[in-house]
């Protein structure tokens, strides 16, 4: 009986990773196709709106982007739009914060997987730099927590993203261990991280609020999405080789 349930589950979790291998190869169109026609919808309201208008809608002009369809005010709602002064825009689908992510822009006008490519004008100016041995918190701006203030949760998750890196950040300044690394609590739009496997990379910080980014010259970066009071010291060591 116990071999029979042994080959039964078995079985099962063979099945099981058949069709995650299948999933993950079908086409875009069959795999991702309700957030395909949605966005679709969404593109044909912005062409549309640049064509009476002679612009395209501006990022925070929410009024507008709701008109349009869009979920402009809800935590972890899709997709973001971004736009520049050239007549650019893309429209992403973020997931889990963690790139690549299901993207379309008015460059390549194909839905596909990958990494942003359209910032918006103010990356210029208001750019943040970063290189060495990071730990940068991402927390909301006022401005964008007040645009998010309404979703369910958001006040606990700020909460404990706060009470976390806190901790974090008491046992970074007092443990010499650590004195090597740089961290700081980032509430711009857009930084860009100079120093990456990647090269310089730059990052729409809406796509990762309440995320640890952790950066070390020529890796790739870590993301930490998990948000708990015991704070994010292991991976810290773990990412960094700290004993």
């Amino acid at each position: 009986m116990t071999k029979k349930l042994i080959l039964y589950l078995l079985g099962i979790l063979i099945l099981f990773a058949i069709g995650f291998f299948i999933y993950g190869n079908l086409p875009l169109e069959i795999s991702r196709k309700e957030d395909i026609a949605f966005g679709n919808i969404l593109i044909k309201n912005i062409e549309k709106y640049k064509l009476d208008h002679a612009k395209l809608p501006t990022e925070d002009d929410w009024s507008t982007l709701k008109k349009l369809g869009f979920q402009t005010q809800e935590l972890e709602k899709n997709p973001i739009y971004t736009a520049d002064s050239k007549g650019n825009y893309e429209i992403t689908f973020v997931e889990g914060f963690d790139p690549p992510y299901l993207i379309w822009n008015s460059i390549d006008r194909k839905w596909k997987i990958g990494f942003p490519k359209i910032l918006s004008d103010s990356v210029e100016t208001d750019l943040l730099i970063f290189e060495g041995n990071q730990i940068l918190f991402i927390r909301p701006s006022e401005e964008k927590f007040e645009s998010l203030k309404e979703e369910d949760g958001i006040y606990e998750v700020d909460s404990d993203f706060g009470f976390a890196i806190q901790q974090t950040m008491d046992s970074l300044r007092l443990k010499s261990k650590y004195k090597d690394l740089k961290f700081k609590v980032i509430t711009d739009r857009f930084i860009e991280i100079k120093d990456s496997k990647k090269g310089p990379l730059k990052i729409d910080t809406d796509t990762l609020l309440y995320t640890t980014v952790l950066t070390s010259p020529g890796k790739e970066i870590q993301i930490i999405k998990m948000i708990h009071s015991m704070g994010y010291l292991d991976p810290i060591d773990e990412f960094y080789n700290i004993k």
